[in-house]
């Protein structure tokens, strides 16, 4: 899919007030919410517009506000807010990585966190004892 070079000023104008929004170009659509996960082979979003009611939408742009100016966007939204994000499960949606052409915005990868914050740690063991 070409992006027309308006929608990619509204996807920047979006994007300039809310940053922590990602937008999924795809092959023939262009969706757009929070990045719960990317892996080498799926892309997690809380697509936004599966909200249907103003009042959510306007609930769930104020967490991700939340969840990027109070945290290190290191963690899912979901774990940083809590229980109050439960609500919004029904919207998380997965795309193959081979079905997205462009990713405009943040995401991260879980898996890669947790490699690095496993150390490897050497042990040695020395045989101190001497034959007599």
């Amino acid at each position: 899919m070409d992006i027309q070079p308006e929608t990619l000023k509204v996807i920047y104008e979006v994007r300039e007030k809310h940053e922590f929004l990602t937008f999924l170009i795809l092959e023939d659509d262009i969706v757009f919410g929070i990045v719960h996960n990317e892996t080498p082979k799926v892309i997690m979003l809380y697509q936004f517009d599966g909200i249907r009611d103003a009042v959510l939408q306007e609930e769930f742009l104020r967490y991700g506000d939340e969840w990027w100016w109070g945290s290190n966007q290191k963690i899912p939204i979901n774990a940083f807010i809590g229980e109050p994000f439960d609500k919004f499960s029904n919207i998380l949606r997965g795309w193959p990585k081979k079905s997205v052409k462009k990713i405009i915005g943040p995401t991260f990868n879980l898996a890669e966190l947790y490699l690095k914050r496993v150390k490897k740690k050497r042990v040695e063991i020395l045989n101190t004892s001497r034959p007599a």
